[in-house]
């Protein structure tokens, strides 16, 4: 879970849109049957562009989990994936960052 919230943390951290003071921080909220919920905590500069940086802040996110080699996944895809391939997208398959 360390690294889920870490590659997290850096996708916030580095989206321009966030403050860097306070610093954005991840909880993990409960869990579900199959999954964590985790909630991202972060101030911004532009309240008037909220839609926007939620959905730039998201792909930072996807970003950043996709370099550590962490798949989003979900309950209904899992039911229909033999796991034999990664869901990262293979433009996407970097070296995992140390």
């Amino acid at each position: 879970m360390a690294e889920d919230t870490s590659a997290v943390d850096r996708g916030c951290i580095e989206y321009s849109g966030v403050i860097d003071d306070p610093r954005p921080f991840v909880l993990e909220t409960s869990l579900q049957d199959y999954y964590p919920v985790y909630q991202v905590n972060a101030y911004i500069r532009d309240a008037n562009s909220l839609s926007q940086i939620y959905s730039d802040l998201h792909q930072n996110i996807q970003d950043a989990c996709n370099e550590a080699g962490i798949e989003i996944m979900s309950p209904h895809y899992i039911a229909t994936r033999d796991g034999s391939e990664t869901t990262i997208p293979k433009d996407d398959l970097r070296e995992k960052k140390q």
